[in-house]
């Protein structure tokens, strides 16, 4: 029964990842939504980073914890947040 209730925990949050993907595309589209172009939105990247570790790193650590997630699915995750972080920087410097 232990088994069924866990995998049931797992499936849950690999959806909940997908919602917490969800907003941080959502942060993104604001961020550059913000910027004005003139070379001075360097700060913006920095905000988006700290928004990410400050408001997602609570529920992914968590969820990692109590080992709804492994530890491949949390590395994926964060690897998309930077990914994002990373996007966000290459839109802004063009």
């Amino acid at each position: 029964m232990r088994d069924v209730q866990l995998e049931k925990a797992r499936i849950q949050a690999a959806q909940e990842l997908e919602r917490l993907k969800s907003m941080v595309l959502t942060w993104k589209a604001s961020y550059v939504d913000m910027a004005d172009g003139d070379g001075t939105d360097d700060f913006l990247v920095m905000e988006f980073a700290q928004e990410i570790e400050e408001y997602m790193g609570p529920f992914v650590r968590r969820m990692h914890m109590t080992q709804q997630l492994d530890d491949d699915q949390v590395s994926a995750f964060w690897e998309f947040c930077y990914g994002q972080v990373r996007d966000l920087r290459s839109l802004l410097s063009t």
